[in-house]
């Protein structure tokens, strides 16, 4: 349910709950920021079934839909939502740390509060975002998000002042004949070893009838009846 919700369920956070953490062995706490109607960490606590996820929530209504939609899930005992800004959790040692957060800044702005909310980035600003997760997760810990193509090279800048490196680069595009939209990003504290970065394209239609691409469909089958 996501009719509390000044953003409500779509294209991005599905893409990015799909994707988020399907590579990390046994990840053992998970923190989703701004969870709105907590799609994210249900699909994180599906995915790993011995994860304990935290999600907060600054917006009261959402962190409420969130609460309501993770205790009528089967992941109840293991997902908590926090009605706050992630500055004031005081979680330390995550492991993994999700986030589909507000992107819109300098934008005009909706009557509608909750909207505002969910959509700019006045309470969260990428460098704010950065600095939260390296604050909560241990040496190890990684950060995933998605965030829109066109703010890639602030999102590097940023990054680099707060300590992260990439460690790869998905950009995401509707077709052939489209530009990337968005871009999935992972960043972790130590690269461990020299390399670089993989940076990729991914379509998300298939190009004959305009469903979900292949790669996508299979990411999305174990979430979807």
């Amino acid at each position: 349910a996501d009719d509390q919700c000044g953003m409500k369920v779509g294209t991005d956070a599905l893409v990015l709950g799909c994707w988020a953490g399907a590579n990390l062995q046994g990840p053992t706490r998970i923190l989703d920021i701004g969870t709105g109607s907590g799609i994210l960490a249900l699909m994180l606590a599906q995915r790993h079934e011995h994860a304990v996820v935290e999600a907060v929530e600054l917006e009261p209504d959402a962190a409420r839909q969130a609460a309501e939609n993770a205790a009528s899930s089967p992941f109840s005992a293991r997902i908590s939502v926090h009605e706050m800004a992630v500055q004031a959790w005081e979680g330390a040692d995550v492991d993994l740390v999700v986030c589909n957060p507000p992107f819109f800044h300098n934008h005009p702005k909706s009557p509608e509060r909750k909207r505002n909310l969910a959509r700019h980035d006045d309470t969260l600003p990428l460098r704010t975002l950065f600095a939260q997760a390296r604050r909560v997760t241990h040496d190890a810990g990684v950060f995933q998000f998605v965030f829109p193509t066109d703010r890639a090279e602030e999102v590097r800048a940023t990054a680099s002042k707060e300590g992260w490196l990439l460690s790869q680069r998905i950009s995401l595009a509707w077709s052939a004949s489209h530009e990337p939209i968005r871009d999935l990003w992972p960043w972790v504290k130590h690269a461990g070893h020299e390399h670089s970065p993989v940076e990729d394209v991914r379509l998300m239609q298939n190009p004959d009838d305009g469903s979900w691409a292949a790669w996508l469909k299979h990411r999305l089958s174990a979430f979807l009846k």
